[in-house]
């Protein structure tokens, strides 16, 4: 028998039951609250793909409990992937759709740097120790920023950071980051500054962000991420040239992270005409700007079935590489993967002789029969490393042939795809850095991963989706203890929790920069 599920009321945030409706190929999750009746929220758009993507990825939880969605009292260990760091939520732009800035918190939090050396401390303890994602508001107007940075390596953990990329415009800052060596999610939303005056109010944010990504290109020697926000109506038609530009420039920039519009900004502040949407537009909307089709989303979940081989064939096989929000759910992320043709990306299902979708799913099942081989083998001893590959190759080298089309992978032709690649290993190999601008060699990845991110749409969340979530927000308490909430639950819990943090630590130097703080709201 299901365990019963549990949403959040629209109207007072209760913790209510909850069931998944369809109607008119729409997915409402419907929620029943004692104090304010019946309410319900969108949840897909596309009932038929949502549905697809239970029956493609099997989840279930690995310990069956009753999630109330009652994160702050609850102690269940999520081994955490990955974990957001609020770092501030001051900003240079404000956007009236953010619910993370000093505007739309309604007070100051910038705590001081040993706040952050005691979350860092604490967090690098987890086995494995997790990505961090520095986050706010805007992490980098923090005068501290290359000092939280330091302080993530000091713990032996990884600094990323997601930024709006206006800061990046200043060349001597951009270059301090790139030597930095820290890995950025770029907030990208289009080539247009319409789009950024119709979704954020701040057309003047488009220039300063076309100079970021131009000094990134300049001088990272990282390989770097665009995330970016779908709203359909206003930059979906722009879509096309942004992946474009992201094929162009794929030396550098080797995933598009997509976020769907989600309802929350404040009516009464924000006039506007655009609508949220869920991850179902967000992947039609890609599979509409790759010219010939071809593009099908899987749960990114799927990709758990990667990790192990993986860690036969390349040695730093960190949890956070292969899952973006960490979903272990076929309905939170979804990934598709568009490879290059030499002018343009084209869709996954170009290359293949069936659909993506079952390309995954016969993959995991023939992982499944040699996983106890696989996990009985060391892949850090040389012989057993060896042993693991063999066995792989023998598992799935003839399926490949059967599953792949090789022409199409080699352009159409054969010789000159297999001599161009040869030479690319041959220079990677015996020419550190050979020169491709102020960066150095940046070999040209082929492959881009394309996710699908829902995130902060609190009432369409459910408690068996997030009941084993991955991705975490770690934080202090009053008591001095180092407690987390899963990601998708964090907004409801944000202002409350960054209040008592704020009050408790006081808040650091507002930025130094002038003119970061923009009035607009």
């Amino acid at each position: 028998m299901p365990l019963p599920n549990v949403g959040l009321c629209n109207k007072c945030n209760a913790r209510v039951p909850a069931e998944f409706q369809t109607r008119d190929n729409q997915v409402w999750i419907h929620k029943v609250c004692p104090q304010c009746g019946i309410n319900e929220s969108l949840v897909s758009t596309d009932a038929k793909a949502w549905y697809a993507k239970r029956e493609l990825f099997k989840y279930v939880t690995e310990d069956p409990e009753i999630c109330t969605l009652k994160c702050d009292r609850c102690r269940f260990d999520h081994k955490p992937n990955l974990a957001f760091i609020d770092v501030t939520n001051h900003c240079n732009m404000n956007c009236p759709i953010c619910i993370a800035s000093v505007p739309a918190m309604g007070f100051d939090y910038n705590p001081p740097l040993e706040y952050f050396d005691r979350i860092f401390a604490h967090v690098a303890q987890w086995n494995p120790p997790p990505v961090i994602q520095l986050f706010g508001g805007e992490p980098t107007v923090r005068s501290d920023f290359f000092e939280i940075v330091a302080l993530v390596r000091k713990h032996g953990l990884k600094p990323n950071v997601t930024t709006n990329g206006l800061r990046l415009a200043d060349e001597e800052f951009a270059r301090k980051f790139c030597d930095a060596r820290i890995r950025t999610r770029f907030a990208f939303d289009g080539f247009s500054p319409d789009i950024y005056e119709k979704l954020r109010n701040n057309r003047q944010a488009y220039e300063k962000k076309l100079a970021g990504l131009a000094n990134l290109k300049k001088y990272t020697r990282s390989k770097q991420a665009i995330i970016s926000c779908l709203a359909e109506g206003i930059n979906d038609q722009h879509l096309a040239g942004m992946i474009q530009y992201i094929h162009d420039n794929r030396d550098w920039i080797s995933e598009l992270l997509c976020i769907p519009l989600a309802d929350t900004w404040d009516p009464q502040k924000f006039k506007t005409d655009i609508k949220a949407n869920t991850l179902e537009d967000a992947e039609r909307m890609v599979r509409n700007a790759i010219e010939g089709g071809g593009v099908e989303f899987v749960p990114a979940g799927l990709s758990y079935a990667m990790r192990l081989p993986r860690s036969f064939f390349r040695r730093k096989n960190t949890p956070s590489d292969m899952l973006l929000l960490a979903g272990v759910h076929p309905n939170c992320e979804s990934m598709t993967v568009l490879i290059s043709d030499g002018k343009q990306y084209r869709g996954f299902n170009h290359y293949l002789k069936k659909p993506f979708s079952q390309v995954m799913k016969e993959f995991a099942e023939k992982l499944k029969k040699i996983e106890p081989k696989l996990r009985s083998l060391d892949p850090e001893k040389p012989l057993q490393r060896l042993r693991g590959q063999l066995l792989l190759i023998r598992t799935f080298a003839g399926w490949g042939l059967r599953t792949f089309k090789l022409w199409a992978l080699m352009d159409n032709n054969p010789p000159k795809a297999l001599l161009r690649y040869l030479g690319q290993k041959l220079k990677a190999k015996f020419s550190p850095k050979y020169v491709d601008g102020a960066a150095g060699y940046r070999r040209k990845r082929n492959v881009l991963r394309v996710a699908m991110l829902p995130f902060e749409e609190q009432h369409s969340v459910d408690a068996t989706r997030l009941e084993n979530c991955k991705a975490v927000f770690p934080y202090e308490d009053e008591k001095g203890e180092i407690q987390t909430i899963p990601t998708c639950m964090w907004p409801p819990y944000r202002n409350v929790v960054l209040k008592k943090v704020a009050q408790r630590w006081g808040t650091d130097k507002a930025p130094k920069n002038p003119g970061q703080e923009q009035a607009k709201s």
